[in-house]
C-alpha cells in the first residue's frame, strides 16, 4: 500500500497508509480534518473517565485466610464482568492478592522453622538433641582427636 505523501517539518514523510484517492493519510486530508479532529477530541475525553471504583462506604473484606482471599477475588471477577469496578483496579487487586497468598503460605512455614530450630537447640542456645560423627569416626569405631589432646 502506498504511503503518505505529507512532509512534515523536518521534511521526513509521513508513514501512514495513504488513501486511494488523493494519496494523503486521514490525518493530513483537509477534507477529513474535521472528522480527525472530532476523533482527537473523543479520544481525549474517554481518557478523562473516572475509573470504576466500589463506594467509600464498601466495608473491608477479611484477608487472613487463603479461603477470604479467594472469596474476594471471586466477588471482584464478578463486579468486574457487571462493570462495577474498572480493569485496571481488578488487575492491581489481583496482583496484590497474589503477594497475599504467598505472604499468607510464608507465615506457617516460618512458624514451623522456628519450632523445629528451638526443638533442636539452635533457636535458644540450648543443648544439642542430636550428635553427628563423621565418616572415618563411623567405619573405624575410633574417635578422631584434635591437636591439643596429642
Amino acid at each position: 500500500m502506498a504511503k503518505c505523501q505529507f512532509r512534515r517539518k523536518d521534511s521526513t514523510r509521513c508513514r501512514a497508509n495513504a488513501q486511494p484517492t488523493n494519496g494523503l493519510c486521514v490525518f493530513h486530508d483537509p477534507a477529513r480534518a474535521k472528522d480527525g479532529l472530532r476523533a482527537r477530541r473523543a479520544g481525549g475525553l474517554s481518557r478523562t473517565r473516572a475509573a470504576a471504583v466500589l463506594p467509600i462506604e464498601t466495608p473491608d473484606h477479611p484477608l487472613g485466610t487463603t479461603k477470604d482471599v479467594s472469596a474476594l477475588l471471586g466477588n471482584s471477577i464478578n463486579q468486574l464482568r457487571r462493570g462495577q469496578i474498572d480493569p485496571r483496579v481488578a488487575n492491581a487487586m489481583g496482583y496484590l492478592a497474589s503477594v497475599l497468598l504467598r505472604a499468607l503460605e510464608q507465615g506457617p512455614l516460618e512458624e514451623r522453622l522456628a519450632n523445629l530450630e528451638s526443638i533442636l537447640g539452635k533457636g535458644s542456645g540450648g543443648s544439642q538433641l542430636f550428635e553427628f560423627h563423621g565418616s572415618d569416626e563411623a567405619t573405624h569405631g575410633q574417635t578422631a582427636t584434635t591437636p591439643e589432646e596429642d
